[in-house]
């Protein structure tokens, strides 16, 4: 699931995947593991990720910064599909309050319902979390999560979210239409709107031993 960046927001992204039915040398700590399905991934245990940039104890998910991926703010991420070079490994680990912290990026948030969450800046142009999952014997690949806004502060923007993938660990991502959000934010001074994305993937999803939805 991939953001673009803009004035700070918090569209804190609650990224609670689950699929029925980014590898390159990492900068931090990461376990690109592909796991088998059904694969479900939630946040409850703040245990997962306690250090800065550390994936290690989430097998299969890693979070990149997006830097350089687009130069334009508020860009359709559905346009953009490149892999940033190098890749940058992020989260802001153990967070409180998303209606004050100002960094750009992945971040990860103790809250009664605890998070891990994007948010584009100056910096982080379009951050993304990446899932590998290994299809491999499965088909009508089905990918749903849940998008929340988080910001109750005055500040409020549209936030546009995309999901995409890739076959391998390479190359661009293929963006899914069908996962498209205009805007999963309201406001200002709301933090209540949950968007629920149910999506099949393409029938190249399907019997892969290397997927990647992010």
């Amino acid at each position: 699931m991939k953001s673009v960046k803009r004035t700070f927001l918090n569209l804190w992204v609650v990224l609670a995947l689950v699929a029925s039915v980014m590898p390159a040398t990492q900068t931090a700590q990461a376990n690109n593991t592909y796991q088998s399905l059904p694969f479900s991934q939630d946040w409850s245990n703040t245990g997962l990720i306690t250090v800065n940039d550390d994936w290690s104890g989430v097998p299969g998910v890693i979070g990149y910064r997006g830097d350089a991926l687009t130069s334009v703010n508020d860009v359709d991420p559905q346009t953009v599909l490149g892999q940033e070079s190098p890749l940058v490994v992020d989260v802001n680990a153990n967070q409180t309050n998303p209606n004050t912290f100002a960094t750009g990026g992945v971040a990860e948030f103790h809250l009664a319902n605890p998070v891990v969450a994007l948010n584009g800046s100056g910096t982080a142009d379009a951050p993304y979390v990446v899932f590998h999952i290994s299809t491999t014997g499965f088909s009508s690949i089905n990918v749903s999560y849940n998008l929340r806004d988080l910001d109750g502060s005055t500040d409020n923007a549209v936030q546009q979210m995309a999901l995409q993938y890739r076959i391998g660990e390479t190359g661009n991502f293929t963006n899914v239409p069908a996962g498209y959000v205009a805007d999963a934010t309201t406001g200002p001074g709301l933090a209540t709107l949950v968007t629920p994305v149910n999506v099949t993937l393409p029938a190249a999803a399907d019997n892969q031993a290397q997927l990647q939805p992010g």
